[in-house]
């Protein structure tokens, strides 16, 4: 039950947890920024500008950027989501302050409580329960293996040349083979089966079982810490040379421990993170003890799971520099560049570290001593460096077509910088490595960053469209309104037909990304599908885009009748050497278009004689001049009935008879040229 907290034992917590010491447990970027203030960037909210500032003179913090400030108290409410009793409980218990064994049922400074307790009492004795289960194994499971308790486990740790220094550090353990070892001595200890349950350290052979079991047998044993260094799970690994089950075996998440917010070692790293100003990114548990035991000590690793966006959020607070230091395989490259994609948005400087002659550190350790992992990491490579070797690696830079493939390989990581200068003199070093011009590349750059902001707006688009669909009145939604895409029969005519052309042709579909305006498309299945074809040609999945395409409208209980014929019938429309007739009431012609990709795709048709690939453009600009026609005229008519509404002095008259004399502009335009 809950205790009343006496004002005076509340002041002399408050004595005792000085602002800036417990502020820097979390953030230890905080830094002195004059005679009384402490600043940092915010622990709450992602930013690039240092906004929150710390007064140990008022023992108070504010964040300039989102607002949020307060205590002491305040602050370890926010941080670890916690009424203001526990936080103050957690800070009298860090700070050996006593707070007397007395229910409150009465107001003191910290607020009122309830009774009987509530839901955040409850929740908090939970997890400190499930924090001293943790503690209590994981001593438990490294006095097995300093005492040669296990000893098929005991022979394997003797191989890996890990000091009693480090075994003790990282409280390395063995798990014996017995079915419910741990289980007894938790129950010797006066836990629960319904405890074990939750903290994830037992198995059921059945959902809702009775019956549980130890999850680790016989193996070695890796406490995982949260960030303030608490135990919070386990990864053990088979010691066996042919594991029959998983190599290894880690804690499910639970009250205490989610793998996105838990990075292995960062405990033991955040001071030398801070000191250093950078964080090596290892592979695992044995690679960030390796780099540890080589005195490489700001080195963590994600845990049960690949690095994310979360991880990287609690790595911003330390730093702004990491150094990816992964397996020296495919895989490990492979993890190189998804990690870039998350880290570089975000604002972080990336280096990668390669190993001499081996697969990773731990190998590196015990093959070519402390001293060869000490070089590699101060040896790290620029990212875009890694990234244009390995490029170079897969095309022949020595010829046009390879130097233009390792160039747009390169530009497709620039174009994840989130700092245009940062973006600029990348473009200028990647022109100087290649000989290639730097006004060239800028303009590839900027169609790459306006493909991906045009494929967001689709998805945002798409998003937005079924949030409002769900949340729109049932009578309202079944209100009969005609789309753009149905106003006449040639307009959908055109549809139907670009889809077709889109779908037997990837370029087309990079083309559309420009020739057809964000809004055209509506919600008809067609247009739909125009949509999906144009964002999958973006994302680079145009391959797979029609059955890609079924999936998505069927998800969205679109009926796929229409959308099915027409994609079963690009085979044979592209056996047929006909042009297709797209019904318009002008005369002119389209003039030539002078978009690049376009023009690329008529000198390929006319080089390789490809009569397939001009019929497609054919109706390609057909389709494109059709629908743009039919926007104008719809926006027109939308206009005239929306101006003739008002009376003549209305200031929005004038504002709508403006747009409508550029809408009348662009249809001249468009009917002009040929």
């Amino acid at each position: 039950m809950p205790r009343f907290i006496p004002d005076d034992v509340l002041d002399q917590i408050r004595l005792r947890a000085d602002i800036v010491e417990v502020i820097q447990s979390y953030v230890p970027t905080l830094k002195r920024a004059g005679a009384n203030s402490w600043k940092a960037c915010c622990p709450f909210h992602q930013e690039k500008t240092p906004s929150f500032t710390v007064n140990p003179a008022r023992q108070s913090y504010k964040c300039f950027g989102c607002g949020k400030g307060g205590n002491v108290f305040t602050f370890v409410m926010e941080m670890e989501k916690l009424d203001f009793p526990n936080s103050a409980e957690l800070l009298a218990r860090k700070y050996g302050v006593v707070i007397p064994e007395q229910e409150y049922p009465v107001r003191g400074r910290g607020g009122v409580a309830k009774k009987n307790g509530g839901k955040d009492e409850s929740d908090y004795n939970l997890r400190e329960r499930l924090y001293s289960l943790h503690e209590l194994l994981a001593g438990w499971y490294a006095d097995n293996l300093s005492k040669g308790q296990v000893p098929e486990v005991c022979r394997y740790f003797s191989t890996r040349g890990i000091s009693a220094e480090f075994q003790h550090r990282f409280m390395i353990g063995a798990s014996s083979d017995a079915w419910s070892s741990a289980i007894d001595h938790a129950h010797k200890n006066g836990y629960t089966d319904e405890e074990l349950r939750l903290s994830g350290i037992v198995s059921t052979k059945e959902e809702n079982s009775n019956h549980i079991y130890d999850r680790f047998r016989n193996r070695l044993m890796f406490p995982i810490w949260n960030e303030q260094g608490r135990i919070v799970a386990f990864s053990a690994r088979s010691v066996e040379k042919d594991p029959k089950g998983w190599k290894y075996v880690n804690s499910p998440e639970s009250p205490v421990f989610k793998k996105s917010r838990t990075l292995y070692g960062l405990h033991f790293a955040r001071t030398a993170i801070a000191e250093k100003k950078y964080a090596l990114l290892c592979e695992g548990q044995l690679d960030v003890i390796a780099m540890h035991r080589a005195g490489c000590d700001n080195a963590v690793a994600a845990q049960g799971t690949a690095f994310g966006a979360e991880h990287a959020a609690i790595l911003k607070r330390y730093t702004t520099e990491i150094r990816l230091a992964l397996d020296n395989d495919k895989a490990g490259k492979k993890a190189v560049f998804a990690d870039a994609e998350i880290l570089l948005p975000l604002g972080f400087a990336l280096r990668v570290v390669t190993w001499p002659n081996a697969k990773d550190a731990d190998e590196v350790l015990k093959a070519q001593g402390a001293e060869t992992i000490r070089r590699a990491v101060a040896e790290s490579v620029d990212f875009f460096e890694f990234a244009l070797r390995d490029a170079e690696e897969r095309f022949d830079s020595s010829s046009p077509a390879g130097k233009a493939r390792v160039a747009e390989d390169v530009l497709q990581k620039i174009q994840l910088l989130d700092s245009a200068a940062t973006r600029e003199a990348y473009l200028a070093w990647l022109a100087s490595r290649l000989d290639l011009s730097a006004n060239a590349l800028r303009a590839d750059l900027e169609k790459k960053v306006n493909d991906a902001k045009r494929r967001d707006g689709y998805r945002q688009r798409r998003d937005a469209e079924r949030e409002n669909t769900a949340a729109q009145p049932v009578a309202q939604q079944s209100i009969p309104v005609i789309p753009f895409s149905e106003r006449n029969v040639g307009v959908r005519q055109a549809f139907r037909q670009l889809l077709q052309v889109l779908l037997a042709d990837e370029k087309l579909a990079k083309a559309a990304a420009h020739d057809i305006e964000e809004g055209v498309c509506d919600s008809t299945p067609v247009c739909r599908a125009v949509d999906l074809t144009i964002q999958f040609a973006l994302e680079g999945t145009w391959q797979h885009a029609a059955e890609q395409i079924l999936m998505e409208l069927a998800k969205e209980g679109i009926a796929l009748d229409e959308i099915s014929g027409l994609i079963t019938a690009v085979d044979e429309t592209e056996n047929q050497n006909k042009p297709v007739a797209i019904e318009d009431d002008t005369d002119e012609k389209q003039e030539t278009d002078t978009d690049p990709i376009l023009a690329q795709l008529d000198d390929e048709a006319e080089q390789n004689d490809d009569g397939q690939a001009l019929l497609r453009r054919q109706t390609y600009d057909d389709c494109v001049r059709k629908i743009r026609l039919e926007q104008c005229r719809a926006r027109m008519e939308d206009l005239m009935t929306a101006a003739g509404g008002l009376k003549d002095h209305d200031p929005g008259k004038l504002e709508l008879l403006r747009e409508l004399a550029e809408w009348s502009r662009r249809l001249r335009e468009i009917t002009r040229k040929g």
